[in-house]
């Protein structure tokens, strides 16, 4: 991309995402499983170290023709979470695969939030650090598949990067269906 060299071609583009809509994204998910760097890899393009989310983190990204407005919930907060899932688009919860012993905590919070989202939104769950060998594939999806969501599972990593495009890709898609109903 270059750079814009007047005033008014930085007018054009600022009318221009205007009239863009953006789509409202929340990612969440337990205390360490990656959401920051996920989202940091989503405006970056690239790994890039965090500190722990102590409250909120909000970007806009865009790929591909679609803005999106992204706020990175703590997985220290959970009670907040719920404050943030009015006028969703889409919810991204991600899970750290190499950590078994939280499974049974993360399926709560999964029913929870089935519960606490009363529209249909897409959900995309990260199954986040699979490049690790001690990753493992959780089943997640029992209780969630019959909820009022579109769900997509993608294992990923913050780190390489694999399988995140591929899960906005399927964010996407479903989105497209979502908005032509």
């Amino acid at each position: 991309m270059g750079c814009l060299s007047s005033s008014q071609k930085e007018e054009d583009v600022s009318v221009a995402l205007q009239g863009q809509k953006k789509l409202k994204i929340v990612i969440i998910g337990l205390e360490g499983s990656g959401k920051t760097a996920i989202l940091q890899y989503l405006r970056n393009r690239k790994f890039t170290e965090t500190q722990p989310t102590t409250g909120l983190n909000v970007e806009t990204i865009q790929y591909k023709s679609r803005f999106y407005l992204i706020f990175d919930v703590g997985g220290k907060v959970r009670t907040l979470w719920s404050h943030y899932y009015e006028n969703l688009d889409g919810l991204v919860f991600v899970v750290d695969s190499t950590n078994q012993e939280k499974q049974q905590e993360i399926l709560k919070e999964l029913k929870k939030l089935s519960d606490d989202v009363k529209t249909k939104i897409v959900l995309l769950i990260y199954l986040n650090k699979s490049d690790l060998p001690n990753s493992q594939f959780m089943e997640l999806g029992v209780d969630i598949q019959q909820s009022n969501s579109d769900v997509i599972m993608q294992r990923c990593s913050a780190k390489s990067g694999e399988g995140i495009w591929e899960g906005i890709d399927k964010m996407n898609r479903l989105l497209d269906h979502k908005f032509q109903s």
